[in-house]
Protein backbone atom coordinates (compact mmCIF):
# COMPACT_ATOMS: atom_id res chain seq x y z
CA UNK A 1 0.00 0.00 0.00
CA UNK A 2 1.41 3.38 -1.01
CA UNK A 3 1.55 6.43 1.23
CA UNK A 4 -1.33 7.97 -0.73
CA UNK A 5 -3.51 4.86 -0.41
CA UNK A 6 -3.06 4.93 3.38
CA UNK A 7 -4.99 8.22 3.53
CA UNK A 8 -8.78 8.32 3.31
CA UNK A 9 -10.40 10.03 0.33
CA UNK A 10 -13.59 10.88 2.17
CA UNK A 11 -16.26 12.05 1.93
CA UNK A 12 -15.47 13.88 5.14
CA UNK A 13 -17.98 14.83 7.82
CA UNK A 14 -15.26 16.29 10.08
CA UNK A 15 -11.76 17.62 9.52
CA UNK A 16 -9.55 14.66 8.55
CA UNK A 17 -6.34 13.90 10.42
CA UNK A 18 -5.03 10.89 8.45
CA UNK A 19 -2.61 12.86 6.28
CA UNK A 20 -1.36 14.96 9.19
CA UNK A 21 -0.49 11.89 11.23
CA UNK A 22 1.27 10.30 8.26
CA UNK A 23 3.24 13.40 7.24
CA UNK A 24 4.23 14.62 10.68
CA UNK A 25 6.00 11.38 11.65
CA UNK A 26 9.59 12.48 12.23
CA UNK A 27 9.13 15.95 10.74
CA UNK A 28 7.98 19.42 11.70
CA UNK A 29 7.18 22.77 10.13
CA UNK A 30 8.42 23.32 6.60
CA UNK A 31 9.15 19.63 6.03
CA UNK A 32 5.54 18.71 6.77
CA UNK A 33 4.41 21.35 4.25
CA UNK A 34 6.81 19.95 1.63
CA UNK A 35 5.57 16.41 2.31
CA UNK A 36 1.98 17.61 2.00
CA UNK A 37 2.76 19.25 -1.34
CA UNK A 38 4.45 16.07 -2.62
CA UNK A 39 1.46 14.01 -1.46
CA UNK A 40 -1.03 16.27 -3.26
CA UNK A 41 1.04 16.38 -6.45
CA UNK A 42 1.24 12.57 -6.24
CA UNK A 43 -2.55 12.28 -5.97
CA UNK A 44 -2.89 14.51 -9.02
CA UNK A 45 -0.34 12.38 -10.87
CA UNK A 46 -2.18 9.17 -9.91
CA UNK A 47 -5.30 10.72 -11.48
CA UNK A 48 -3.33 11.48 -14.68
CA UNK A 49 -3.67 15.23 -14.21
CA UNK A 50 -1.01 16.95 -16.28
CA UNK A 51 0.63 19.70 -14.22
CA UNK A 52 2.37 22.83 -15.37
CA UNK A 53 4.59 25.07 -13.27
CA UNK A 54 1.65 27.23 -12.14
CA UNK A 55 -0.33 24.11 -11.17
CA UNK A 56 2.55 22.97 -8.96
CA UNK A 57 2.76 26.43 -7.37
CA UNK A 58 -0.96 26.31 -6.54
CA UNK A 59 -0.55 22.79 -5.10
CA UNK A 60 2.16 24.27 -2.87
CA UNK A 61 -0.22 27.05 -1.75
CA UNK A 62 -2.95 24.51 -0.97
CA UNK A 63 -0.49 22.33 0.96
CA UNK A 64 0.78 25.33 2.91
CA UNK A 65 -2.79 26.04 4.04
CA UNK A 66 -2.71 22.80 6.03
CA UNK A 67 -2.52 19.08 5.55
CA UNK A 68 -6.26 18.68 6.16
CA UNK A 69 -6.93 21.07 3.25
CA UNK A 70 -4.56 19.05 1.06
CA UNK A 71 -6.27 15.80 2.13
CA UNK A 72 -9.76 17.11 1.32
CA UNK A 73 -8.67 18.49 -2.08
CA UNK A 74 -6.83 15.23 -2.79
CA UNK A 75 -9.96 13.34 -1.77
CA UNK A 76 -12.03 15.32 -4.27
CA UNK A 77 -9.56 14.48 -7.02
CA UNK A 78 -9.47 10.80 -6.10
CA UNK A 79 -13.26 10.50 -5.83
CA UNK A 80 -13.84 12.43 -9.07
CA UNK A 81 -11.29 10.32 -10.90
CA UNK A 82 -12.66 7.06 -9.59
CA UNK A 83 -9.43 6.22 -7.76
CA UNK A 84 -10.42 3.40 -5.40
CA UNK A 85 -10.44 4.17 -1.70
CA UNK A 86 -8.58 1.47 0.21
CA UNK A 87 -9.04 2.79 3.74
CA UNK A 88 -12.29 1.81 5.44
CA UNK A 89 -13.81 4.46 7.72
CA UNK A 90 -16.67 3.62 10.09
CA UNK A 91 -18.47 6.26 12.16
CA UNK A 92 -18.76 4.91 15.71
CA UNK A 93 -20.01 8.03 17.52
CA UNK A 94 -20.53 11.71 16.69
CA UNK A 95 -17.10 13.04 15.74
CA UNK A 96 -15.43 9.63 16.18
CA UNK A 97 -14.44 7.48 13.22
CA UNK A 98 -12.74 4.09 13.24
CA UNK A 99 -10.16 3.70 10.47
CA UNK A 100 -9.19 0.22 9.46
Amino acid sequence: MSEREAVSSGPFEVEPFDLGRLLSAGATGDEVVRRSERWLVGVLGDADVELGAADREIAAVVAADGWSVAQVVGGWVRRAGGVPVTVAREPVAPGVTRVG
